[in-house]
């Protein structure tokens, strides 16, 4: 971190996702008000539903497409898409058949030593 300019595809390539996981990331940017994350996902990849108690998030579809769980409804989301969630939203990329990455923006700033992620049970 620390460069004002990054670029996805870059980032992804740079930090594999780990053997066994269903997802990766990079965190990009850290300060007092915000945090940015490249997270992407292997084909079939996903995220089980969870809300964030204190944080806001704002994910853009960089690439591939995800259905996106966000308050109960689920949309197929493609390149240039952006999905706004308010803190204490039930959210998740729950499906990606191809792969897909995302860029995505807290506020205020992701502590990702303590994450505020509260994953819903089914």
């Amino acid at each position: 971190m620390g460069d004002h300019f990054s670029n996805s595809f870059q980032v992804r390539d740079q930090n594999p996702i780990k053997e066994g996981q269903s997802t990766g990331g990079a965190w990009i940017h850290h300060s007092e008000r915000c945090s940015t994350v490249v997270a992407y996902f292997p084909p079939g990849g996903g995220m089980k539903p969870h809300f964030h108690e204190t944080h806001d998030e704002i994910a853009t579809v960089v690439d591939g497409e995800v259905e996106f769980l966000v308050d109960g409804e689920v949309r197929k989301l493609g390149p240039g898409d952006v999905v706004t969630i308010p803190a204490g939203t039930i959210h998740a990329p729950i499906h990606t058949e191809g792969g897909c990455t995302l860029v995505s923006v807290f506020a205020p700033w992701f502590d990702p030593e303590n994450p505020d992620r509260v994953v819903v049970e089914d």
